[in-house]
């Protein structure tokens, strides 16, 4: 159970464990007609990521929640999930003050694994 700044505690809403102590750990997201854009991973779990986007991007104009996106994640020391994904945008939350101050959180639920070379 986690505890906010003011004491609270936090009920954990998460299905699966997260992996947060990650290093140079990053995805990619290809949005139709668009250039390929490229964030940090905060933690991730064999079921979902979160990322880190900088208040202002043109990224955060161009999804919602609910939207299916197909992501590119790239692990350095290859543990996954790594490689394509087809994954929906559960969340966007505005952290509190602090570490992560002007940027957006974006929950990311993997859907499944995506094999573009199928026969």
């Amino acid at each position: 159970m986690k505890i906010d700044p003011k004491g609270k505690r936090i009920k954990e809403r998460r299905a699966d464990p997260r992996r947060i102590t990650l290093r140079n750990y990053r995805i990619e997201i290809k949005l139709v007609g668009e250039p390929i854009y490229q964030f940090r991973v905060t933690d991730v779990s064999s079921n979902g990521a979160g990322i880190l986007i900088k208040e202002g991007s043109e990224f955060l104009s161009q999804i919602k929640v609910g939207q299916i996106v197909d992501a590119d994640f790239i692990s350095p020391d290859g543990t996954d999930p790594t490689g394509n994904y087809r994954a929906v945008i559960k969340h966007i939350t505005k952290p509190n003050k602090g570490i992560n101050e002007g940027h957006f959180l974006v929950g990311l639920s993997i859907l499944e694994k995506i094999d573009y070379f199928e026969a």
